[in-house]
């Protein structure tokens, strides 16, 4: 299931953040945050209201699978309805439909929110299995920004992906 994260769900998504940025090149942080780190970054996100999600199973609510999160994608007035997506899965969870469930929670909850587009800012243009899933959630491929970022000793790409979120239409 999805639910939102807590702040006790944390330590949980620390380790597994800290998977992908010891082993992986979806994110471009080179050193993981700690869990003071992950709790302001958390916090700022919950305060504003925005999604922020963990999966776990339905036996285990404590057990988390993975974590998705949306922010405003800049802090101007002018882009309040346009936000950046994230999705990370622990990595014995990998490749279940994990990161297309939260994926798709958060995607709602923008859309119940009045938001307009969302963004992916999907680190290495091999990361094929992000881009899938996003793809299939229907984000279109808008560009690539070329050997922007340093990882593992080497160049990488960022493959931006968006798509419109449909207004919910009044009954």
């Amino acid at each position: 299931m999805v639910r939102p994260c807590f702040q006790q769900d944390l330590e949980m998504v620390k380790i597994i953040y800290a998977h992908h940025v010891l082993s992986g090149t979806g994110t471009f942080e080179i050193e993981p945050p700690s869990t003071a780190e992950m709790t302001t970054r958390w916090g700022r996100i919950v305060e504003n209201g925005w999604p922020f999600v963990v999966a776990c199973p339905l036996h285990d609510f404590s057990r988390i699978m993975g974590f998705a999160y949306a922010t405003q994608y800049r802090d101007r007035a002018a882009y309040q309805k346009t936000f950046e997506v994230s999705v990370y899965s622990a990595p014995t969870t990998m490749h279940q439909g994990i990161g297309t469930m939260m994926l798709t929670d958060v995607l709602n909850t923008l859309r119940t929110d009045g938001v307009r587009e969302a963004l992916a800012f999907i680190g290495d243009s091999y990361n094929v299995a992000s881009i899938g899933l996003h793809k299939k959630l229907g984000f279109k491929h808008v560009g690539t920004l070329s050997n922007v970022g340093e990882k593992f000793g080497r160049l990488l790409d960022v493959v931006v992906m968006q798509r419109s979120i449909p207004a919910i239409k009044a009954e």
